[in-house]
């Protein structure tokens, strides 16, 4: 684990400094896997709920391919991978987790291709949960 946190911390390293002038420290994390028919659909979901929430977005691809709308995404390393999702060998894709990206610790939003309103919700509620924010900070 100790060896993770600086794999993300060097990833979101670059783009800190932009969330420094900003005051919402999250940004939603989307992992896909280009083949994946469902996440070609999920994939406008999560650009609207960025925009909706004013939230950048890191899209982390599992095959390395992009998709529509996120061409260059981050590839997945193993340590990406088990850090997001350590119980399992094959994620369900697409997932979705809220980041602070000051402390680097993440809260599940959703798992496979949901409503848009379902997704706002889990956004909504995650920001509004006192007991998760300060599991986040």
């Amino acid at each position: 684990m100790n060896v993770i946190r600086p794999v993300l911390l060097a990833l979101l390293l670059s783009v800190n400094s932009v969330h420094a002038a900003m005051q919402n420290p999250y940004a939603l994390v989307f992992f896909f896997d280009s083949t994946c028919a469902y996440c070609h659909r999920f994939a406008p979901k999560v650009q609207q709920a960025s925009l909706d929430f004013a939230l950048p977005i890191y899209a982390f691809s599992i095959n390395g391919q992009g998709i529509p709308g996120f061409e260059v995404p981050i590839p997945v390393t193993h340590d990406i991978a088990t850090t997001f999702f350590p119980q399992t060998t094959q994620p369900v894709m697409p997932a979705t987790f809220l980041l602070n990206v000051n402390s680097r610790k993440f809260a599940k939003l959703s798992i496979g291709d949901v409503a848009q309103r379902q997704l706002n919700q889990s956004i909504q509620q995650v920001l509004n949960d006192l007991t998760l924010q300060k599991a986040l900070q």
